[in-house]
């Protein structure tokens, strides 16, 4: 009796410690992110009386909407991200998508690291739960994109 328990127990740690990958091998996913992306605004001096109030060119952050792509493929994480995300000194894409590095997709989470260039690096984060995902300066909520050609959406 008390090796069936040890026994249990071990199975029990060997199947906690291992992450549980929720897509099968060969299973896709495709999803389409919407939200809004920072970019850098420049903002003239404001005028008051006829004057300008303030002097020269001031820098500052905006949001825009922005649409990210991503796809899971045999544990694979590819982004398609928007425009507006890119350094100007991005590495070469792939018809727009990126693959990333240091990927780990669990029942909870899908995570991944793009490295732009030496400098520019940028983190994605899906909660499965509730579809919310940031990437760099990116933050929307994803749905599954469906691949059959008849299917709508509503």
């Amino acid at each position: 009796m008390r090796a069936f328990k040890i026994i249990g127990v071990v199975g029990w740690l060997a199947a906690a410690g291992t992450p549980a990958v929720a897509q099968e091998a060969g299973a896709r996913l495709n999803l389409i992110c919407t939200g809004s992306d920072a970019v850098l605004t420049v903002m003239e001096p404001s005028y008051r009386y006829g004057r300008p109030y303030g002097y020269g060119v001031m820098i500052g952050e905006g949001r825009q909407p922005a649409q990210l792509g991503v796809m899971v493929e045999n544990g694979a994480v590819r982004v398609k991200p928007p425009k507006s995300s890119e350094p100007l000194f991005a590495k070469d894409d792939r018809d727009g998508w990126y693959d990333l590095t240091d990927v780990a997709i669990d029942r909870l989470t899908i995570r991944g690291r793009l490295k732009w260039n030496r400098l520019d690096r940028s983190k994605l984060v899906i909660d499965r739960r509730n579809g919310q995902a940031t990437f760099g300066g990116f933050s929307g909520v994803c749905a599954p994109v469906t691949e059959a050609p008849e299917a709508t959406k509503f």
